[in-house]
């Protein structure tokens, strides 16, 4: 496709792929695209600059004139303090750049000065669950995390530590706490529960001593996660050490939205919240459960359907760099 007019980007980084938007400044889309991982903590500052380069060159090789990009805005994983900011948005700006200088036509000397800017992943999901600058995003998927944004681009989070200092209430953290109380079950130290079983078949693992290699040895986040839709099962069929962890979900993640709301919900005229991310979309019980809790706790706060995804969000991000 080959585009007019001046243009901006966003860029959705995830810790396994990322995806790219680019958009006119009305919001029409004009190119979409993916590649690998962005997470600065996951993979080294090589690999994510050449992902960017590849986001940016496609995108560039569609037709979209460099000379007419306006601004560019990453969320990614891996993006927590101000120096990850800084250092993704020069990556950005690095990336584009020199794309840039690949494919502008000899005879077009104009420079693209576009401003860039970079934050954590849940930023852009917010704006686009929201379809706003302003307002709350509760994401559960294999991690979790709480974000608030207010119109001034003040921002609060709670969560989004990570698998061994957080993610309370996520995939990772169900089937964690399933695995483990199983354990604990099996030796008499918990209530009795089909859950260890169901852990070993799930994993296709002969015994419970092979969880220790499991876990130590060959631990991937994503695998273990995978396992919290069959504790789920589990809480629906009765099984009441299950319920417990699924009712203690239910309470963590609450909670990661009430903190946040409390910090800066009375700065906002109106505040919404949307509730975001796999764990959430695909269990209609823990949404619609954690839903009421934090309803019951804060009603002040409206709970809303996500309007739009991450891609757009960051789109919208680019645009807001301009005002």
């Amino acid at each position: 496709m080959t585009a007019t007019g001046e243009w901006v980007f966003g860029i959705d980084g995830g810790g396994t792929s990322s995806r790219i938007r680019a958009e006119s400044l009305s919001g029409t889309l004009l190119y979409q695209g993916s590649a690998g991982s962005t997470n600065l903590n996951a993979s080294d500052a090589r690999s994510v600059k050449e992902v960017l380069r590849l986001l940016v060159s496609d995108a560039l090789a569609s037709g979209l004139a460099p000379a007419d990009c306006r601004s560019g805005f990453i969320g990614s994983a891996g993006v927590d303090l101000e120096q990850d900011r800084q250092t993704m948005a020069r990556a950005l700006a690095d990336a584009f750049h020199g794309a840039a200088s690949r494919v502008r036509p000899a005879a077009d000397q104009r420079l693209a000065a576009p401003a860039f800017a970079a934050g954590n992943d849940a930023e852009p999901a917010l704006v686009g669950a929201l379809g706003e600058l302003e307002g709350f995003l509760l994401i559960a998927g294999t991690g979790s995390i709480a974000l608030g944004r207010a119109l001034s681009g003040e921002q609060v989070r709670a969560g989004g530590w990570g698998h061994f200092l957080g993610d309370e209430g996520s995939a990772f953290w169900i089937a964690f706490e399933a695995i483990k109380r199983g354990i604990r079950a099996s030796e008499g130290r918990d209530v009795q529960t089909t859950l260890l079983e169901s852990a070993l078949q799930h994993f296709g693992l002969p015994d419970a001593q092979s969880l220790i290699p499991f876990t130590y040895a060959n631990f991937n986040k994503a695998s273990i996660a995978s396992f919290a839709p069959r504790v789920a099962g589990s809480a629906a069929a009765g099984d009441v050490l299950a319920c417990d962890i699924m009712e203690h979900a239910v309470k963590e993640l609450a909670t990661l939205a009430v903190s946040v709301f409390d910090t800066l919900g009375k700065r906002m005229g109106s505040p919404k919240l949307s509730l975001y991310g796999g764990l959430l979309e695909k269990n209609a019980w823990l949404n619609t459960q954690v839903a009421a809790r934090i309803c019951a706790a804060r009603p002040a706060l409206a709970i809303v359907e996500p309007r739009g995804d991450a891609q757009s969000g960051a789109c919208r991000l680019a645009r807001a760099l301009l005002a």
